[in-house]
């Protein structure tokens, strides 16, 4: 449902947007198949390839498929996608009350385009919830194997099983424990994990976590009787986008070899946000969906410790009106010390990110999470929670670990946080071991190479089968 460059909410959109040009330096050509988002990109209408009917239940719905100059394929149909938001109506902050139909219009056109001819492919690739029914029709149709991404388990597209007959399948054949149902339920998630030739998702240790009932949100069985055929992939990031040396929406540019300019972007930072200029002070924050799983209560929890330790800490973000009422009283308690930039601009996060000491990310369940490497990547030294694709990417600090880039919790508490922090402020406190970690974390490797050629290998796996 969404994918830069077209439209974005969250960090799946990145890496949908950013693994096919990966995967072309390998030699495997990609189309992406995306919702058309008129509010969002009308400039990219595109070449009209194939226009056809999609019926649910016994009405049609005329999509328009749209090829843009990248070669991504959008899927033109107004009554399902003509909408000010991806997900939610921004007027109302509330979800769309038809959303399993949204869902179900993208899956069928890809559906159509791939049986009719319009469209080819050897292996599908499908993400997250949204395109859980698309393994299960292209094994009804017999068409070309799948492979499923699991980005969050957390969001599973439960709709109720009188909107069953919105997916066009038949109830009997389909609606079983072995298949859709969930507690009585319907599960998109779950189609897609029961369908699917081969499950991906977006972190060894998140591929780990979710086989056990702490972290599988219900379905740790269905994903136990995958065995073999679950596999967790670390994402990479795009690094020609998320690059300082060439970021042209920062104060300066630099790298880990030239960092001068990065103060620079420290101080443009603190004056965007109103905070005190004082280089002596560590300057923490953060740039995130403002949610439980996030963990930003925590943060908000040893605020007082943290100023007290004689730091600055910035929230980028939007969400929960709760926590970011905690923070907004913060700034008003900590003037020059606390700051919050509501909302999201993309630009302003790369801003963010170049202008941090330290990055905290207090994530209560992480599957992969893309923040910490761009952190890492803009010189940022992250403070993380040991949950899934962090502890993946986040190496230990420390006289054993020379070459670490970043400092763990061991848990998403307060105290534990707090601890994390704490030690991070210390090596703040001492140049040369600062110096050191930072230049590790921009150094490390965070693109899609490797990755790319584990997806590859996927593809090629369910070839075989």
């Amino acid at each position: 449902m969404e994918c830069v460059p077209f439209s974005k909410v969250g960090g799946m959109a990145d890496v949908v947007g950013s693994l096919p040009g990966a995967l072309d330096g390998l030699g495997i050509e990609s189309t992406l198949f995306t919702p058309y988002y008129p509010q969002i990109h009308r400039k990219e209408a595109g070449n009209e390839i194939a226009s056809f009917d999609v019926w649910i239940a016994e009405k049609p719905h005329k999509v328009r498929l749209r090829r843009v100059a990248d070669g991504a394929v959008l899927v033109d149909q107004p009554t399902a996608f003509d909408r000010p938001g991806v997900y939610d109506d921004p007027r109302s902050g509330e979800g769309f009350k038809d959303s399993l139909f949204r869902c179900v219009i993208l899956q069928q056109a890809a559906r159509i385009a791939l049986r009719d001819g319009h469209l080819a492919a050897d292996v599908v690739h499908c993400h997250d919830n949204h395109t859980g029914l698309l393994p299960v029709y292209l094994k009804d149709d017999g068409g070309p194997p799948s492979v499923y991404t699991i980005h969050n388990l957390a969001y599973q597209g439960i709709y109720g099983r009188g909107e069953f007959w919105v997916t066009g399948l038949h109830t009997d054949r389909f609606f079983g424990h072995s298949a859709f149902e969930f507690y009585g339920d319907l599960s998109l998630m779950k189609a897609g994990l029961s369908f699917a030739d081969l499950v991906t998702t977006v972190s060894p240790g998140y591929a780990a976590e979710i086989v056990t009932p702490a972290h599988g949100h219900g379905l740790d069985g269905v994903l136990r009787n995958l065995g073999d055929r679950l596999v967790g992939i670390l994402n990479g990031i795009d690094t020609g986008l998320w690059d300082p040396a060439t970021d042209r929406a920062l104060a300066a540019t630099f790298s880990a070899t030239r960092i001068a300019g990065r103060r620079q972007c420290t101080r443009a930072l603190r004056e965007r946000a109103g905070l005190k200029d004082d280089p002596s002070l560590p300057l923490c924050g953060m740039v995130s969906r403002v949610t439980h799983q996030k963990g930003l209560d925590i943060v908000g929890a040893i605020l007082p410790w943290l100023m007290r330790r004689g730091a600055q800490l910035v929230l980028l973000g939007t969400g929960d009106p709760a926590i970011l009422d905690l923070f907004r009283g913060a700034t008003g308690r900590w003037p020059g010390q606390v700051a919050l930039l509501e909302g999201y601009d993309e630009a302003l996060s790369h801003q963010v990110y170049a202008g941090l000491d330290i990055f905290l990310m207090p994530s209560r369940f992480e599957p992969c999470g893309l923040s910490q490497m761009y952190a890492m990547r803009y010189g940022a030294v992250p403070v993380v929670t040991k949950m899934g694709g962090l502890k993946d990417t986040v190496l230990p600090f420390d006289d054993d670990h020379p070459d670490g880039v970043g400092v763990l919790a061991d848990w998403a508490t307060a105290e534990s946080m707090q601890g994390a922090v704490d030690y991070a402020l210390t090596l703040f406190g001492q140049p040369e071991k600062w110096k050191r970690i930072r230049k590790n974390a921009m150094q490390r490797d965070l693109s899609w190479a490797k990755s790319a050629r584990a997806y590859a290998d996927a593809y090629e796996r369910v070839l075989r089968r």
